[in-house]
């Protein structure tokens, strides 16, 4: 049995609740700026978080921003509409990203890469000037299908945290929406009429169904017909993380692990014994800091 639509914004409010109570996304007088794509995600992130403000037991305050790429007159007009209806602070960038993006990727290429790492820039920009925090619109989905992008073709055990510091440390970026569904999210955002706009203005439109992403989203979709509960574990396990049964010895100590019952002789390590190797497989040398 499906949800109600209230009953539907009580669960994901309740969702968004449980993770800023975690991880203290949202702090007492914090003004968030929402990017704004047009796209279902940040729509009803704007509107939950608008709900989620008049219930708080603190003020925060909010301003949607949408980084204009390309979108048609008529599509921004609906968004400013329903943002006023919903008495959402929103303004509209005008921006020469499409252009850039062109003058700068190879024919043949995807966009993609290039032109968040532009639009990431003028959010953070815009967001530092106005002295907030940026929230983004990235969901559980998002980050289980990053997880098994950054194994699969990275080698990394990383996916998105839910609250980080930028690179140059101007900024903090939130995901409130991290606990959440696309599917609910594509009901919710349906609920409410949100005038969601298609990826047709995106200068990577065309990349988008044969993306490795993409076919990690196919992955989990047919898992779940199986096993229902595989992005909520593939979710789960990015805060569940024991280094003790994984390899990095940045994190945890093997080289020192001994037991209780081998006799002390101080200090042993056998690794400057053994001659330098390259690990099966790959092009790296399993002691890589050790000279032959």
């Amino acid at each position: 049995m499906r949800d109600t639509p209230k009953k539907l914004e009580k669960r994901l409010l309740r969702r968004m609740g449980w993770l800023n109570r975690r991880y203290n996304l949202i702090r007492p007088g914090d003004h968030l700026v929402m990017g704004i794509s047009g796209g279902k995600d940040s729509l009803v992130m704007a509107l939950l978080l608008q709900r989620l403000a008049e219930r708080a037991p603190f003020r925060f305050t909010l301003e949607g921003i949408t980084l204009n790429q390309g979108l048609r007159s008529e599509e921004l007009e609906r968004i400013s509409h329903w943002m006023a209806g919903h008495r959402i602070p929103y303004t509209i960038q005008e921006t020469n990203i499409a252009e850039t993006v062109a003058a700068v990727v190879p024919e043949g290429k995807s966009p993609c890469s290039a032109c968040a790492r532009f639009r990431r820039g003028i959010l953070y920009d815009m967001v530092h000037q106005r002295r907030g925090v940026l929230a983004l619109g990235h969901h559980g989905d998002d980050a289980a299908e990053t997880l098994l992008l950054n194994i699969f073709f990275t080698g990394k055990l990383q996916a998105m945290p839910p609250v980080l510091i930028s690179d140059d440390q101007r900024n903090r970026v939130v995901r409130p929406m991290l606990y959440l569904r696309e599917r609910d999210i594509a009901t919710y955002a349906a609920n409410k009429a949100a005038p969601v706009v298609g990826n047709c203005s995106c200068p990577g439109a065309t990349w988008v169904a044969s993306s490795q992403r993409q076919r990690m989203k196919e992955l989990i979709r047919s898992l779940e017909e199986r096993y229902p509960e595989t992005c909520a574990h593939i979710l789960g396990a990015s805060a569940n993380v024991k280094p003790s049964n994984l390899m990095d010895d940045a994190l945890f100590n093997f080289v020192g692990l001994t037991s209780r019952g081998e006799p002390h002789k101080g200090e042993r390590s056998s690794a400057s014994l053994w001659k330098k190797s390259a690990i099966p497989g790959h092009s790296q040398s399993l002691y890589p800091n050790r000279e032959q």
